[in-house]
């Protein structure tokens, strides 16, 4: 419900990767999506899809489409469209092979799996902003979740910000700090490793500094 809830009202919305398209069903009925597109790269998801979307009536208002990325869709401004569990290096690649989303009545709801910091630092390079974000736990696994809008500007980030966000940073959440935490010490044991085995561990120190700064010191 976290994108539900964030996604703006009378927009076109397209969840791409869609599975069951619960959320576009969803945004439909509850009358906040003014059309909705789902679309995924697997012929069994949008067939299932498909089926959900019978179920409730609404084949007539959700266009389904089989393809990768999103250069293949119509997709028209006002528009919030959800990229959500892929790498984060997949979902650069959706972005990069659709210019047209660099639109500022465009939103990119984003829950990348890997590649946080290759992705964040792709959109500050690129000109998108970070309008929302914030760390969802679930059945005991935290996921990154954010909305990026775009306005042409380029900006930088530290690594710190890069990985974990600035608006997650500046929030400073109970599961943010929780998540941090849970990253000090998986890396600390990458650390450990390194150093019995006689490795550059310089990667994980500089990592292992940023969240110390985050969490002014308290680790477990």
């Amino acid at each position: 419900m976290w994108f539900a809830d964030r996604v703006r009202r009378g927009v076109t919305f397209a969840d791409i990767g869609t599975d069951h398209a619960k959320l576009p069903v969803y945004l439909i009925k509850s009358g906040k999506a003014a059309r909705a597109i789902a679309s995924d790269i697997g012929e069994g998801p949008i067939a299932r899809a498909r089926t959900y979307i019978a179920m409730n009536g609404l084949s007539n208002k959700i266009d389904t489409y089989i393809g990768d990325g999103i250069a293949h869709l119509n997709i028209t401004a006002p528009a919030d469209i959800a990229i959500c569990g892929m790498g984060g290096e997949t979902i650069v690649n959706i972005i990069d092979g659709a210019p047209f989303v660099k639109n500022p009545d465009m939103r990119i709801m984003m829950q990348p799996m890997t590649d946080f910091t290759m992705l964040r630092k792709y959109l500050a390079e690129n000109g998108f902003y970070p309008i929302t974000e914030d760390i969802i736990e679930s059945d005991g696994r935290m996921y990154q979740c954010m909305i990026y809008g775009y306005n042409g500007e380029k900006y930088d980030l530290s690594d710190a910000e890069a990985e974990l966000g600035v608006k997650c940073i500046e929030a400073r959440s109970e599961t943010f700090v929780k998540y941090v935490k849970r990253r000090y010490n998986i890396v600390k044991k990458c650390l450990d490793g390194k150093n019995t085995a006689g490795i550059d561990a310089s990667e994980e120190k500089a990592l292992l500094a940023n969240y110390e700064e985050i969490l002014n010191g308290e680790v477990i």
